[in-house]
């Protein structure tokens, strides 16, 4: 998987994003992903993740993915 394809999915599903960063930390299976975006003022921090699980439904489901970090936050001060 590569993380070219991984940001383009995340992009897709945070157009508004002021973030997205994906960092391969090896074996092309593991990655850390960042998501700074409105979206996710008020939500929790499980919230948040479900939304980045959900866009990254595909590769995570065909085992493309095998450990994702994640670190997301909203743009609300």
């Amino acid at each position: 998987m590569s993380t070219e394809r991984l940001q383009t999915l995340l992009q897709g599903a945070f157009p508004n994003a002021s973030e997205v960063k994906v960092i391969d930390r090896g074996g092309g299976d593991h990655f850390e992903v960042r998501v700074t975006d409105p979206a996710f003022d008020g939500l929790t921090r499980i919230q948040q993740h479900k939304l980045v699980y959900e866009a990254l439904d595909e590769p995570w489901s065909d085992g493309s993915i095998h450990e994702l970090r994640i670190n997301t936050k909203g743009t609300a001060s």
